[in-house]
């Protein structure tokens, strides 16, 4: 007689195999839901509220490496983000007139507000964008409340992963090459990171400390002496992938110096230009109260965009007005901006009012700002 097996046997194992086919679906299920929620949370990982870009993603998950390094405290997962607004890295548009922040603060001081709302003044048609190292920000703070309510003024994270994520500047910032001197890695940063977008997305970058008194050049590609050897990098314009801001970009990795404060400053660019067009550059004295053209870029005479000197002339921004203050606004008509020299001039405090010629500079350029400053009882 053949073995047979039992009825009970054979319904437990299609019992099983119902069972195993139920739970087969139901993997795949939750994987395509999986994925379908991984693909949302990508698609709106940052929104814009106001004239800033929000990150949704959990700081957890978002945290970059750099951060450790750069900024520190905000790597900390005991760092309190209370009532803080964290931003998201956004691209930089056509034609934007752009800021980096990269000492990793929340806010911006009376003078850095001033000198983004006057960009934004002289400008009401082009883009302003503040890149900011901190991935959170206090925007209840009142003069961020006035910067950022500025129709054309918008924050961003100024993530440094996005901005060298190409070569010749891509392992220069993985090795952390900004990082070999900690007290000037945020120069470092900012003297890099303005090359590199300039490169990549062209628009004019401008130093936090410089206040702007007219419309800008309606045209592109150009920065302004220093002084004899240097071209500054303070206030720069050029075209998407201009040749100049290519080979700025390629000689970041072999000049950078961490012991010099400007190995990739003033000097560099000087060589770079020269490099374009040396039978333009002598080493007459003069050559920097002159402009200077080297192919279809223009080197501004040095007060046209620096008016004052930072080794014998600050006197004349931050005290009473005398000497070249005096006629300051009723003479110029050439000149683009006041630049403040903000590492030597920081703790400097100027009297409210036209008493200074910093104080009129406000007043006339960024008003919004300086009215806040006068109502919360603030400093210039």
């Amino acid at each position: 007689m053949d073995d047979q097996i039992p009825t009970s046997q054979i319904w437990s194992r299609e019992n099983c195999h119902t069972k195993y086919k139920f739970q087969m679906k139901r993997a795949v299920l939750l994987t395509f839901l999986a994925t379908i929620f991984a693909t949302l949370l990508f698609i709106t990982s940052s929104r814009l509220y106001g004239n800033y870009v929000v990150s949704m993603v959990p700081a957890e998950a978002s945290r970059a490496a750099w951060l450790e390094h750069l900024c520190p405290r905000y790597s900390r997962r005991s760092q309190s983000t209370a009532g803080l607004l964290k931003l998201a890295w956004e691209p930089l548009v056509d034609d934007a007139i752009f800021f980096l922040d990269t000492s990793c603060s929340r806010a911006l001081s009376g003078r850095q507000a001033c000198v983004v709302e006057s960009s934004a003044y002289h400008h009401p048609h082009r883009p302003v964008r503040l890149l900011m190292t901190a991935p959170y920000i206090n925007h209840t703070y009142p003069l961020l409340q006035v910067v950022l309510g500025l129709d054309n003024v918008r924050a961003s994270w100024l993530d440094l992963d996005q901005v060298f994520r190409e070569e010749p500047l891509l392992t220069w910032h993985r090795e952390r090459q900004w990082m070999l001197n900690e007290a000037r890695a945020p120069t470092f940063v900012s003297d890099s990171g303005r090359i590199e977008l300039l490169r990549l997305y062209g628009g004019t970058y401008l130093d936090l400390d410089l206040i702007t008194l007219r419309p800008m050049p309606s045209f592109s590609n150009w920065l302004g002496w220093h002084g004899p050897m240097q071209i500054n990098n303070a206030a720069m314009n050029f075209a998407k992938g201009h040749p100049l801001s290519q080979v700025l970009a390629s000689s970041i990795p072999k000049t950078f110096d961490p012991t010099r404060c400007c190995s990739i400053g003033p000097y560099m660019v000087h060589d770079a230009v020269q490099e374009m067009c040396p039978e333009k550059f002598t080493s007459s004295a003069n050559i920097s109260e002159e402009d200077v053209k080297c192919g279809d870029v223009t080197v501004f005479a040095r007060t046209r965009l620096y008016p004052f000197s930072p080794y014998n002339e600050l006197d004349f921004v931050f005290l009473k007005k005398k000497g070249k203050a005096l006629n300051f606004f009723a003479n110029q008509n050439e000149t683009y901006f006041l630049h403040l020299y903000s590492s030597h001039t920081t703790k400097v405090r100027v009297p409210l009012g036209n008493e200074t010629l910093l104080g009129e500079a406000a007043m006339r350029n960024c008003p919004k700002v300086y009215n806040a400053i006068v109502k919360h009882g603030m400093e210039l």
